[in-house]
């Protein structure tokens, strides 16, 4: 279904925020929401489990707002799925707790589903709220895209941090994989939308601003074993064969290399484990990508990923 021009007009905006123990990060996300000049929304609020009050204070200060409380931290991934099963609009927002809205975002992202009918996704530039430069945490591109940061693009993949979905393309995709727990949900999802015949389009007009969180949840040793375990269970479900002979000693090597200078080998090693172990199960999952969906998604890594790169800049930046 593709919207028209007055029924995407008034389309309904769902914003979906999953917090954890971030109470007045998750109070200003939800406030930057109600500021905006685009007021047709819902906001739905999936807590991960908080000991900290969010829930009560979410109530006590915004009570229009759907909260559906977990019983405990099922992770980035799946956390979001019970508020994507709850949205009503017909455009699904995904913000990050720690991050808000500039103040015409949603205005922006519905007028551009509207102009753009092939686009199923449209992710965002997010800043970083205290600099209010390209937040480094949450940029997928490469180092040089950061020069056209301006300039609209279609993305081989998108940031849950700030992404805008057609409700009709996420009932067709299905949510966010459950398994990964934490790191590369948005390139998996991003990979379902591609491969279903839509658009991912970066937005430099839909801005969101990004509140870094001195307190990391996932780092060092820990942020490689999953950056590394999901990017081979990635690999091994949507990749062609063509490809996955490429990108797995690419990644493995790039990998190793990184744990020997930081000392992640043990990390490193866990994450193979772990895709052996899941090995029987990824393959009888395995749905890769056609020819013609890969080589669109290659020419985008070209243009704006990690193919666009050359071997110093590879190392500079990954390593």
């Amino acid at each position: 279904m593709q919207f028209g021009f007055d029924e995407m007009e008034d389309q309904l905006v769902s914003v979906v925020i999953l917090t954890w123990e971030r109470k007045e990060d998750v109070l200003a996300a939800v406030r930057s929401v109600y500021a905006q000049d685009y007021k047709n929304v819902e906001v739905i609020v999936v807590d991960n489990a908080s000991t900290d009050g969010t829930v009560t204070a979410l109530r006590s200060a915004f009570p229009a707002v759907k909260i559906i409380v977990q019983e405990r931290n099922v992770g980035a991934a799946a956390g979001r799925n019970p508020g994507i099963a709850a949205a009503t609009g017909g455009i699904i927002f995904l913000l990050d707790s720690d991050a808000s809205l500039g103040k015409d975002t949603l205005k922006n992202v519905v007028s551009r589903f509207q102009s753009a009918p092939k686009a199923g996704a449209i992710t965002c530039k997010i800043l970083n709220a205290t600099t209010c430069e390209i937040d480094p945490a949450t940029w997928i591109f490469t180092e040089k895209d950061k020069a056209d940061q301006d300039v609209e693009f279609s993305s081989f993949s998108l940031c849950e941090c700030g992404t805008a979905f057609r409700k009709e393309v996420l009932d067709g995709t299905g949510p966010f994989w459950d398994l990964l727990f934490f790191g590369r949900e948005g390139e998996e999802l991003g990979l379902r939308v591609l491969k279903a015949g839509y658009q991912i389009l970066y937005s430099p007009h839909s801005v969101v601003h990004h509140r870094a969180s001195p307190l990391k949840r996932v780092t060092g040793g820990n942020w490689e074993y999953y950056n590394l375990r999901n990017c081979l269970y990635i690999y091994l479900i949507h990749y062609p064969w063509w490809m996955l002979a490429g990108f797995v000693p690419l990644k493995l090597g790039t990998s190793f290399l990184r744990g020997l200078r930081r000392g992640y080998l043990r990390q490193i090693f866990r994450a193979l484990a772990d895709v052996g172990r899941q090995f029987p199960i990824l393959l009888k999952k395995r749905n890769p990508m056609t020819t013609d969906t890969a080589r669109h998604y290659l020419k985008l890594q070209r243009e704006h990923g990690v193919l666009s790169w050359n071997l110093t800049s590879w190392l500079k930046y990954k390593t």
